[in-house]
């Protein structure tokens, strides 16, 4: 699971502390190992025990009035899609202090450790042909699971891009959407063997979103982009995959704006965005 550290403890990450002790209470397990904590201190994950059996115990809070939605269910809703490598939630318990609503959810334990403790790539990953192999299947096997998730309304997508960049981007006017994990990058990954994490974010997207996040956050090691490329290049390089890859680029320059994220991807992100908005015969 993807953490963000910090040099000392806050008042959030001691809430966070609290909520994932109580939610180890109310599942029935005892926690083992060191907390690891998600962006922007969010989410608190930690190795739970219960007799011989070891889990991943996640927990998290919202203020009520927030604490819906396809995020605040994600992980629960991706319990059945059963043909991709990723942890299963086993069980989830909800509760309440208001104004503040919270929930642990205990998923299959995944022993092999994310590509890369960033979201982004800083160094080649240690994978095999078959892991590549694996995870092309695996998207594939997402694409055609059924959802009401996500993005409905194909118009919609090039109105949020356009406003995004601020200029008409001659996107297609009605992109190709599938089922896409939305949020796919190297912290996300697993290896040796393939697990695809984190599923707060999943849904109708525009066919290869999945592909275009994990490629720009892979544009800080070439060699690798370019395998991320090569392996989806039937869904990156078509109007659709353009879209995607614009859309993907927007939510990183938002982030990178906002909060900071991304100091050293931001450049890459925004160069690779410029790329992709000049006009065909340019590019």
């Amino acid at each position: 699971m993807s953490s963000q550290h910090r040099d000392s403890d806050s008042g959030q990450r001691a809430f966070l502390r609290r909520i994932l002790t109580e939610g180890a209470h109310r599942l029935g397990v005892s926690l083992a190992g060191e907390a690891v904590f998600g962006w922007h201190d969010r989410t608190i994950g930690s190795t739970a025990l219960r007799d011989a059996d070891t889990f991943w115990l996640r927990a998290t809070a919202e203020h009520r009035d927030w604490a819906h939605g396809e995020a605040w269910t994600g992980n629960q809703d991706a319990s059945a899609i059963t043909d991709v490598p990723k942890p299963a939630v086993t069980a989830r318990v909800d509760w309440d202090e208001p104004p503040v609503s919270m929930y642990a959810e205990l998923l299959i334990y995944v022993p092999d450790p994310p590509c890369s403790t960033t979201p982004e790539l800083t160094a080649p990953p240690v994978v095999s042909a078959d892991w590549w192999t694996d995870l092309r299947a695996a998207m594939d096997a997402l694409a055609v699971h059924p959802t009401e998730r996500g993005d409905r309304d194909p118009s919609a997508l090039a109105q949020r891009v356009e406003a995004f960049y601020r200029r008409p981007l001659d996107l297609p006017p009605a992109p190709t959407l599938r089922t896409e994990h939305t949020d796919l990058h190297w912290a996300n990954l697993t290896y040796p063997r393939l697990w695809v994490l984190d599923w707060e974010y999943w849904g109708s997207a525009p066919a290869g979103y999945g592909a275009a996040v994990l490629y720009l956050h892979s544009l800080l090691v070439p060699a690798i982009a370019a395998q991320v490329h090569d392996l989806f290049a039937d869904l990156l390089d078509t109007p659709t995959g353009r879209l995607a890859q614009l859309s993907a680029a927007a939510h990183v320059l938002d982030r990178a704006g906002r909060s900071g994220d991304y100091p050293t991807l931001a450049a890459q992100v925004r160069a690779h965005a410029a790329r992709l908005i000049q006009p065909a015969g340019r590019r």
